[in-house]
């Protein structure tokens, strides 16, 4: 068997493939006599046809089956030959065969890309510090509040923009109909995802009056009838002990500690983040090499997806102007889909290379911390025991890395 490489472009490497005449034959005898064996043919005991009848009847399927056992076997024994590593199913693609003459195919590997990590140790970033002032925790104070509050009626008054008013309600956009009438619906008034000029729209009504509203929805002219049926004030509770006592605190200053501890844990996790992120970029700028174009089509594929995901989610999808917009968007997301597939190559051999590894033992332990020691919330982590690793591996192979790094303290 001659196995000669054609070309190598980034990781897609292209041979040819000959298998002499030959062997060719002797496959080809194989089959037939696998099928003299097997095969139940009109008129003969199984197993008794004669060879000539075989070869005769069964010629295109023998020569069809002998070339995908060859062709098979050879893959096989050219990865090994070469010392490829195959990151997705190969691609065969047969020349014509010519009776008594070698058979010769074309092989298209994409491999395991070939690098070395660089510059993953001292990779210099900086770590925001931010100290938390009275007025953050002044701001999460005053939404606990918000939760708490209170609608109370507001008696007869005309609407204002601080409002809130039980209403039904039904619409059309660009002439459509959004769908039937939504009965006793509470509107925020103040929300900020009201379409623009609708809370506007309704400033001035009394209760049990009707108004029809226009405003727009993703640009498209939208109208709204609305009637109203109550207007309400919402009425916070006062930040004092007892306020701090129905959310499960002693008082006031031990509610504000908490609060302080949470934001200083959320500030420290985003710090994390950000200097995580940095790393990464500095991988990518110092590690540049190819990776299998079919995993950066599949991640790229992944975020069309979920683009369209979060369309569908947001009540904007519409098919047909989103199909338009692929090609676009596969450019616009190749360059990331890139990086993605690029950095996971990194990141698995900067582990492996440096025996970063979790064990049964640290994920079972994970497990009783995350269950308290409750068996049935025990089985449901065993579920996903495989992700739990997973993201166990991520954490430790990203305190290698902080731990390697020149990290620079500033203020946020």
């Amino acid at each position: 068997m001659k196995v000669d490489v054609l070309a190598e472009k980034g990781c897609l490497v292209e041979i040819n493939i000959e298998i002499p005449a030959e062997d060719v034959k002797k496959e080809i005898d194989v089959v037939f006599s696998d099928i003299q064996k097997n095969a139940t043919i009109d008129g003969f005991r199984k197993g008794h046809a004669p060879m000539d009848f075989v070869k005769r009847e069964f010629a295109r399927t023998a020569l069809e089956k002998a070339k995908q056992n060859l062709m098979q076997s050879a893959v096989e024994k050219a990865i090994k030959e070469k010392n490829l590593q195959p990151v997705v199913t190969p691609v065969v693609e047969p020349n014509e065969y010519v009776a008594e003459e070698p058979f010769s195919f074309k092989l298209k590997i994409e491999n395991f890309p070939k690098f070395t990590p660089k510059n993953f140790k001292k990779v210099k970033i900086t770590k925001k510090i931010k100290k938390i002032s009275d007025k953050e925790i002044n701001a999460v104070i005053e939404n606990l509040q918000d939760r708490q509050a209170n609608l109370t009626d507001a008696g007869d008054v005309t609407v204002e923009p601080h409002h809130f008013l039980i209403a039904d309600y039904e619409g059309t956009v660009d002439g459509k109909k959004m769908g039937k009438l939504i009965e006793n619906q509470t509107i925020d008034l103040s929300h900020k995802s009201l379409p623009e000029g609708f809370a506007a729209g309704l400033v001035g009504m009394r209760v049990g009056e009707n108004r029809t509203v226009e405003t727009k929805i993703s640009g498209k002219p939208a109208k709204f009838d609305i009637k109203v049926k109550a207007i309400k004030n919402k009425v916070l509770p006062k930040a004092d002990d007892d306020f701090a006592k129905d959310l499960g605190h002693k008082d006031v200053a031990e509610l504000r500690e908490k609060v302080k501890d949470e934001l200083v844990k959320t500030e420290d996790e985003k710090s994390r983040q950000d200097m995580e992120n940095q790393i990464i970029e500095n991988l990518l700028k110092s590690n540049d090499f190819a990776v299998p174009e079919t995993l950066v089509e599949e991640e790229t594929n992944r975020l069309i997806e979920k683009t369209k995901q979060y369309f569908i989610s947001n009540r904007t999808y519409q098919e047909e102007e989103f199909k338009k917009s692929i090609p676009a968007m596969k450019d616009k997301y190749k360059t990331d889909a890139e990086k993605t597939v690029r950095i996971s190559y990194l990141l698995s051999r900067i582990a492996k290379d440096e025996d970063i590894s979790v064990s049964m033992e640290d994920v079972n332990r994970k497990i009783e911390e995350f269950s308290g020691g409750d068996k049935k919330v025990a089985a449901n982590y065993d579920k996903h025991r495989e992700y739990i690793m997973l993201q166990m591996k991520e954490k430790k192979l990203f305190d290698f890395l902080l731990e390697n790094a020149k990290i620079k303290e500033v203020k946020a």
